[in-house]
């Protein structure tokens, strides 16, 4: 009698081995393997898939366009940039790029303008001052190394990015973390850190006085912004003051009192002495 398969009493449906007949036992037993001393390996390791971390290139991103209007705003916020911050004048194509990655209101902007317009000169200081470079010397050598410390490049730009972050966290609910203005609409040109250095040093100077911008300086520096625009380089606010100093001019003229005699031999001064008038 032929068998297909004999299994092991252990593997089998019954674990009774006085149900398996002589033959049966015989012929697992001609078949019987014993089992390896070894022990029983461990399962082959899963094939772990590659995580591939997408990260932006800065470079290859597609930029947004930028319009006449960007590169005129860009350019009249370079202006309001303290003047003694840098030998260099700001990137004007930088800029343009914070304004179109930004895409903020024209009030935003404009209160960035007017906070970029409420820096005095010793913003300049301050801000190089707080990005020297820190040193563990020690107190007794401090005087032969502090004239080795030279201040790091000045990249006035990023006052700007600075000053269009403070705007849009004072007038928006959501304002955007440092990383976030740092890495996108700065496009990886600074850190985190210069941006917030920056932005201290801006607070520090205006005495945290933002809320002293009012509505009526965010209008005028709006106005200046889109006649900047449209190719005017006067705006209207300074059109009025030209006009009304040309006016008051003009009635301090009226007012002086005409001389009768029309002659040659008036008195002239001159070092201070009248010369002497002409004999009758």
């Amino acid at each position: 009698m032929e068998y297909g398969h004999v299994y092991s009493p252990a593997l089998s449906d019954s674990s009774d081995v006085s149900d398996f007949t002589d033959e049966e036992l015989d012929q697992y037993f001609a078949s019987y393997v014993p089992l390896s001393n070894l022990p029983t390996p461990p399962p082959p390791p899963a094939k772990s898939v590659p995580i591939v971390r997408i990260v932006e290139d800065c470079s290859t991103a597609i930029e947004p366009a930028k319009t006449p209007e960007l590169e005129a705003r860009a350019i009249h916020l370079s202006k309001l940039i303290p003047s003694n911050l840098s030998t260099q004048a700001a990137s004007i194509p930088t800029i343009s790029g914070f304004l179109a990655r930004a895409n903020l209101p024209n009030e935003i902007v404009a209160f960035a303008a007017c906070i970029l317009d409420a820096l005095s000169l010793r913003f300049a200081s301050s801000w190089r001052a707080a990005n020297l470079p820190s040193t563990s010397t020690p107190f007794k050598y401090i005087p032969l190394v502090a004239n080795l410390r030279q201040p790091p490049p000045v990249r006035s730009e990023v006052v700007v990015l600075a000053a269009l972050s403070l705007a849009h966290g004072w007038l928006e609910d959501r304002p955007r973390s440092n990383a976030h203005w740092a890495s996108i609409e700065g496009a990886s040109r600074f850190t985190s850190r210069e941006v917030e250095l920056a932005r201290s040093c801006i607070l520090r100077d205006v005495d945290y006085g933002l809320f002293k911008i009012s509505g009526e300086m965010v209008w005028w520096m709006l106005e200046d912004l889109q006649r900047a625009g449209n190719g005017n380089s006067k705006s209207e606010r300074e059109v009025g003051v030209i006009g009304r100093k040309k006016s008051v001019a003009e009635k301090e003229k009226e007012k002086r009192p005409k001389l009768s005699l029309d002659m040659q031999g008036t008195t002239v001064w001159m070092y201070g002495m009248a010369t002497p008038e002409p004999s009758p």
